[in-house]
């Protein structure tokens, strides 16, 4: 993990079925499994660790339905917005690309 980096992680199979965790610079959370309230629930605790941290905060989001993972986007994208961001980027992978990245993946 990359120093002064939180990292959220979720893969969204359903609104009922959705996996998430919490990547620090310094500790790697456990999988959380639950619904949609469980991820907003991760969501912002990954935003206030990073708050608290002065680090910047990653979202990865993967997402076998288009459409579902788009809407979970969008809706993170206007939170983090509301809560004061700087920046905002989004980069689209398929799961397969994810896991191709992570697996090619270089430490600088």
């Amino acid at each position: 993990m990359i120093d002064g980096l939180v990292q959220f992680e979720a893969k969204i199979q359903s609104l009922k079925s959705i996996r998430s965790r919490v990547i620090g610079p310094d500790s790697e959370g456990p999988w959380i499994e639950g619904g949609m309230e469980d991820l907003m629930v991760h969501f912002t605790y990954a935003s206030w660790t990073a708050y608290n941290l002065g680090c910047a905060l990653s979202i990865a989001l993967s997402s076998k339905d288009e459409d579902l993972g788009r809407s979970i986007s969008e809706m993170m994208t206007r939170m983090i917005s509301s809560m004061g961001a700087i920046q905002l980027a989004e980069i689209r992978l398929s799961p397969d690309a994810i896991d191709e990245l992570k697996r090619d993946h270089l430490e600088p």
